[in-house]
């Protein structure tokens, strides 16, 4: 129960929270209505695309699979797609138009989702997944709004009973994440308020996860979507300009290119640690961990706004570390993300998902962790920090965020996203910020294989050439049938061709920035190419490439509706 001091409170920042219904989208009035409804139902599949976004009141839903609301999102974006497809938009000046293919995109993704992928028949984590980030979003940008936690708690006996109706396909795989993320919901539900919809909701996810461990032995290990509907994911909702087996051919030259880089750097042995890193070591707590990762952040954006990189906006807010939210270790592993500062709203700091520390942490294990921090331009901190913080994805995301376009700043693309943050890495290597030395160069590199050996297992996995287990041999390059299948390998079934977006992104900047080189000829600096870029939002580079270089927006494959 609310006191009235709290109701008043909430009263007061409802009033004050932008809603989707009032948000101002650039474009012709049938187009504006049409993107706002294309918004609605990403925000319907996941509610937290209006929670990250600053739109906390429209974020008061759980996603909904059943079939009337499958039939009803379906033809939602049908009507929608059909609509788009009457309109002029090839007359269009060039920014309305990359808005025109972006929703267009975006609604055949939510569209393919529903109606073709349907992953939801063996992932209860559809629901799980998208409720839980809801909460983390609502709890760190809007710890006062309790009021509208408690509506979506309330929410959750309801969904749990949809999940059981039509999550029927699940796999051993499927089962683990989500009795992994049921249980981060179930300790976030532990500091809400103490009341009867908070014990429902308790009741409700502890007895679905009770019924899932019940399951028949016989239930498969995993499912994939297939190699033709993965291909087409990344063709139709990620403008990708290349075919999945085109991906391995590059990533295999990559690779190799790569691997003869690092065979020609020489070999410098770790600095034994100082006095004063062991003694930190013997004293460390969660705290002082946090405390030596923000550290790096602040070193890490202080370097960049001294050099030349790229413009750094005044709005641009710090990161901050903190333990990673249990909800969403299932799926990220321990440490690992971020969460960047919604577009709408006062608060412009990004929180950096770091690992928990543990009291049961050898001395051992303690200097490691030190050592990894402290020393982080000779380690994998070094990259690692930069990928998460800046010039990588808060960095790219908050410059996104002051973009009065709200398409830009709500909607992402992945490989846009992704790629710019692994880019960024080796950007910020070159012009300095991770020192001179060869093992600087190491970890860099050894930053960018990771993220192109794993285009060979999202590749083969969801093509279904390869089993989840050969994926974890091929990573660690351990025994036939002894490697870990751990969080990143699941990755590939939990979210399709996500992990290939690193790579994929990273290419296409790396080809974007030599066209624009070439067109701008002595006038081209990185800072101008950079400014241009990160200028652009979150949307694929295909998009961004119309921009900066002319090119033509790329077209659909849909015929014109009569």
């Amino acid at each position: 129960m609310f006191s009235a001091l709290s109701f008043l409170l909430a009263l007061a920042a409802s009033a004050a929270s932008p809603r989707l219904a009032s948000i101002a989208i650039p474009g012709t009035p049938d187009f504006v209505a049409v993107a706002r409804d294309v918004l609605d139902a990403r925000i319907a599949l996941d509610p937290n695309v209006a929670s990250g976004s600053g739109l906390f009141d429209d974020a008061v839903r759980v996603p909904s699979f059943s079939p009337e609301a499958v039939k009803t999102l379906t033809e939602r974006m049908d009507r929608d797609l059909a609509a788009l497809g009457k309109m002029p938009w090839r007359s269009w000046d060039v920014d309305r138009q990359v808005d025109w293919r972006w929703v267009y995109a975006n609604a055949e993704d939510v569209r393919r989702q529903v109606a073709v992928e349907r992953l939801y028949r063996r992932r209860p984590s559809a629901w799980l997944e998208p409720l839980a980030e809801n909460l983390i979003s609502l709890t760190t940008y809007a710890p006062e709004r309790a009021d509208l936690r408690a509506r979506i708690v309330a929410l959750i006996p309801a969904m749990v009973a949809e999940m059981r109706r039509v999550a029927r396909e699940a796999t051993v795989r499927d089962v683990k994440t989500a009795d992994g993320v049921a249980q981060g919901i179930l300790t976030i539900l532990k500091s809400e308020l103490p009341g009867p919809e908070r014990d429902a909701a308790r009741s409700a996810l502890t007895a679905y996860l009770d019924e899932l461990k019940q399951l028949p032995a016989d239930i498969p290990e995993f499912t994939v979507i297939g190699a033709d509907l993965y291909a087409g994911r990344l063709k139709d909702v990620g403008l990708s300009p290349w075919e999945p087996r085109q991906l391995l051919a590059l990533a295999q030259r990559e690779l190799a290119e790569v691997d003869a880089s690092l065979a020609a750097l020489s070999t410098q042995a770790a600095p034994a640690p100082t006095s004063e890193q062991t003694a930190l070591a013997k004293s460390l707590d969660q705290r002082k961990l946090l405390g030596l990762y923000d550290a790096i952040a602040q070193a890490d954006r202080g370097f960049l706004e001294a050099s030349s990189i790229l413009t750094v906006p005044a709005g641009v807010g710090p990161i901050h570390a903190r333990p990673t939210p249990d909800a969403m270790i299932p799926l990220t592993g321990d440490g690992g993300s971020m969460n960047p500062p919604p577009p709408f709203g006062a608060s412009n700091v990004g929180w950096w998902n770091v690992e928990h520390f543990k009291d049961d942490w050898s001395e051992a294990k303690r200097l490691e962790m030190v050592l990894e921090a402290s020393n982080q331009k000779t380690t994998g901190m070094g990259p690692y920090a930069v990928h998460e913080g800046v010039p990588g994805h808060h960095l790219q995301l908050s410059i996104a965020r002051l973009n009065a376009n709200p398409l830009r700043s709500i909607l992402w693309d992945n490989a846009l996203v992704e790629g710019w943050a692994l880019y960024a890495e080796d950007v910020f290597w070159r012009a300095g910020g991770l020192g001179p030395s060869p093992e600087a160069r190491r970890q860099t590199l050894e930053s960018w294989r990771f993220r192109i050996r794993r285009v060979f297992y999202d590749v083969n996995v969801e093509s279904g050439d390869w089993t989840l287990q050969d994926a974890a041999d091929f990573k660690s390059g351990a025994l036939r049938g002894t490697g870990k299948v751990d969080e990143d390998i699941l990755r590939t079934v939990n979210w399709p061709a996500q992990l290939v977006g690193y790579f994929s992104g990273k290419m296409q900047l790396l080809a974007l920035r030599e066209a624009y080189r070439k067109k701008l000829g002595p006038a081209y600096t990185d800072r101008a190419f950079h400014d241009a870029l990160l200028a652009e939002g979150s949307v694929p580079v295909a998009l961004i490439r119309a921009k900066l270089l002319g090119e033509p927006v790329p077209g659909t494959d849909r015929p014109k509706p009569d």
